[in-house]
């Protein structure tokens, strides 16, 4: 009959898990800008683009910088409204946009 040996406390194998904590840290999201100026740039120039657009009678155009635009707003409406309207823009902007390439080629 095998001999069961009684561990002491410093003669124990240490496992790597036990040297250090495992669990993650889950730190708050860093609240900054809700766009990034590249972003506010490329909204400020989808917009006049878009009056362009409408100026000249380029629907397809129009409908693709509207696309454009909706899909950029979705992240204040996730914050104020909630996500089941950003989740809404986010397929509406993509029909639109397809949409719209769709007429530009026909």
């Amino acid at each position: 009959m095998r001999k069961v040996r009684d561990w002491e406390e410093d003669d124990r194998p240490v496992h790597s898990s036990r040297l250090m904590n495992m669990h993650p840290v889950i730190e708050p999201k860093k609240e900054g800008p809700m766009f990034s100026r590249g972003q506010l740039v490329s909204m400020m120039l989808a917009f006049v683009l878009l009056l362009y657009s409408i100026a000249a009678g380029d629907i397809p155009l129009m409908f693709l910088l509207l696309s454009f635009l909706i899909y950029l707003l979705r992240p204040p409406a996730e914050k104020f409204i909630g996500r089941w309207l950003a989740n809404a823009m986010q397929g509406f902007s993509f029909a639109l946009g397809m949409g719209a390439l769709v007429m530009a080629f026909l």
